[in-house]
């Protein structure tokens, strides 16, 4: 993490969180919710090294690593792994823009979401 873009006090989240990653889907029509994928990760972040995501990458989401920048209210993952030059939507998910969270010192929860698509990493401090 490099700055944040307020002076507000902020908890910054360090060290190893587990648990799961979820893309939840709303059907416009009907309104109902749908988990339509889930992986369980592993996110190391630390102001001076920057973040990492490993575990169940196979599937869904994928591996990946690079620098973290918050404020009270958002963080922004710019992830190193991203090829330059891709363009259009990439076979996994990267984390990877800017997500709202909340980080209570334990549970870090990161999500970002439109109309029907939310992505949602409910994680849970390890050590």
């Amino acid at each position: 993490m490099k700055s944040s873009s307020d002076n507000t006090p902020i908890a910054v989240p360090s060290g190893n969180f587990s648990g799961q990653f979820r893309v939840v889907h709303r059907n416009p029509t009907t309104g109902k919710l749908d988990t339509t994928k889930k992986s369980n990760l592993v996110l190391t972040i630390s102001t001076a090294t920057g973040y990492k995501i490993t575990g169940d990458t196979v599937l869904y989401h994928a591996g990946s690593y690079g620098d973290f920048s918050m404020n009270s209210a958002y963080i922004q993952f710019i992830d190193k792994t991203i090829p330059a030059n891709a363009t259009g939507i990439l076979p996994k998910i990267h984390l990877s823009g800017t997500y709202q969270y909340a980080y209570d010192g334990t549970n870090f929860q990161i999500q970002a979401a439109n109309d029907t698509l939310a992505y949602q990493y409910v994680l849970k401090k390890t050590n």
